[in-house]
């Protein structure tokens, strides 16, 4: 133990008197790579979100109160699984030959591709019934998280030690924002196209297939971005040594950090509110539009107006600061719901209700590029207080919040049909739709609110802070 002490000692002694080197500079070509992730991400959550609730409880015929159960118990899940994951990987140098964060990305993203084809594979209540289902959905829920967050975890974790400039991180949120875009894109038409074309029976295995197949590319092609240099590979292992504390005094770590509670709960209302519109959009479109399984392409609209809008928000952010702009896109989105209240049946409908979807895309782009510049800033802030960086505890404590926003937004719509009698695909009356209606506009205002006072009350890191953040963190080799 002292031999120990006198070697860092040593170090730092050395370290002090040498210049201090500059950030390594990545090319855009790395960080495009990196942030392939939010490509795979996005795509096969659009694809689950959209259409589990749709495809268990009407195809499948699994009753709501069961499919709500089994979420509420994949919460429970997540309540430890991504937090120990994070705890665990932060404490390991299993693989310390491949990397501290590489082995854990690759081993959880590979099995992760295929696990929706099984999600979308499941027995019929007629062939297992109502409990079988029950236990396949919960199942390969279980093992869709679990592989994930291992990939996840660790790849956002990996994020700000290696991208230690505040325009690199910004340039990254940039690339997020696009393939975020894609990814929901292509969960939003696979489903549809293919259920449309090939029918219940086919359709939905294949398009799980085909979504396997495309995470599984971007997978690889993401591995030049993840892979850790052995610079980084070093300081990743000589400075998160020191992150060996226990789990549940990390976890109160976390939640004891205001700033980190104001972005986690900003969180929790971000994603609650994209749940929301994302899973009622099938019985929105089929029950007040009136349309087919391809009316609900009209998320397309949103989708295309992120991109457009992504490259002016890094711009005013460089201006005005991350926080700032987020706050901006925060506001803006959490009105866009109300005029979904009044929106008419028929083509008119579908034209006015794809207004407002698209619009809502183009604010969206504020708050997708600056997620990750402001997850980092908090990892920067207490990696400087506790000198050792946590970035996978802390991750894993996040995923358990926006996993929560999952919850809610079900729970949310069991309460419509209870309260509203709303049935989905049978409701004709408009008293039992005036739940969906409000499900699909007042309840996402209101909770995006609750969410802007969290993140406006707790969230103090100014951009000067952050900028000043980047240099002691530099100054301090972390």
């Amino acid at each position: 133990m002292v031999r120990k002490m006198e070697s860092q000692e040593n170090n730092t002694q050395i370290n002090e008197g040498k210049p201090k080197a500059p950030p390594k500079k990545y090319s855009l070509r790395i960080i495009a790579s990196f942030q392939l992730a939010f490509l795979t991400y996005f795509m096969m959550n659009q694809a689950f979100s959209q259409q589990s609730a749709d495809y268990y409880t009407t195809v499948v015929g699994l009753d709501f109160v069961l499919f709500t159960i089994a979420i509420g118990i994949y919460t429970v899940f997540n309540m430890f699984n991504d937090p120990l994951i994070g705890y665990y990987c932060d404490k390991s140098r299993r693989f310390e030959k491949w990397g501290k964060r590489f082995p854990f990305i690759m081993m959880g993203a590979i099995p992760w591709c295929f696990i929706i084809i099984f999600l979308f594979a499941s027995p019929s209540v007629e062939q297992v019934g109502q409990i079988g289902v029950f236990f396949w959905l919960l199942t390969f829920l279980f093992l869709f998280d679990f592989l994930y967050s291992l990939f996840d975890v660790n790849r956002v974790a990996l994020f700000p030690s290696k991208f230690r400039s505040d325009k690199q991180r910004k340039i990254g949120g940039y690339f997020a924002a696009i393939f975020i875009t894609l990814g929901i894109m292509l969960g939003v038409i696979i489903p549809i196209v293919f259920v449309e074309i090939f029918g219940t029976q086919t359709g939905w295995i294949l398009q799980g297939v085909i979504l396997a197949f495309i995470a599984l590319t971007a997978i690889i092609l993401m591995i030049p971005g993840v892979r850790e240099p052995p610079e980084l590979r070093q300081r990743l292992l000589e400075k998160e040594e020191g992150e060996h504390q226990k789990f549940f005094a990390g976890m109160k770590m976390a939640v004891k950090d205001k700033n980190f509670m104001g972005y986690a709960i900003f969180q929790v209302a971000y994603s609650t509110t994209m749940g929301i519109m994302i899973v009622g959009m099938p019985w929105f479109v089929g029950d007040i539009l009136g349309l087919s399984k391809f009316g609900e392409l009209i998320l397309l609209g949103y989708i295309i107006a992120v991109p457009i809008t992504a490259p002016i928000w890094y711009k005013l952010s460089l201006k005005i600061g991350a926080r700032n702009v987020l706050l901006i896109g925060a506001v803006l989105l959490a009105c866009m719901g109300l005029p979904l209240l009044f929106v008419p049946s028929g083509s008119v409908g579908f034209i006015f209700a794809l207004v407002i979807i698209t619009t809502a895309g183009l604010v969206d782009g504020a708050i997708e590029s600056m997620v990750l510049p402001i997850f980092s800033s908090v990892v920067d802030k207490k990696t400087i207080e506790k000198k050792k960086r946590m970035g996978g505890l802390y991750r894993g404590v996040e995923i358990f919040f926006i996993r929560l926003g999952i919850f809610i937004r079900t729970l949310l719509l069991l309460m419509v049909q209870i309260w509203f009698n709303y049935i989905p695909r049978e409701s004709t009356a408009p008293s039992e739709l005036l739940g969906l209606r409000l499900y699909m506009s007042v309840f996402p205002v209101i909770i995006m609110s609750l969410g802007i006072i969290a993140f406006v009350t707790l969230y103090k890191i100014s951009q000067e802070e952050l900028e000043h953040n980047l240099d002691t963190i530099e100054e301090l080799n972390l």
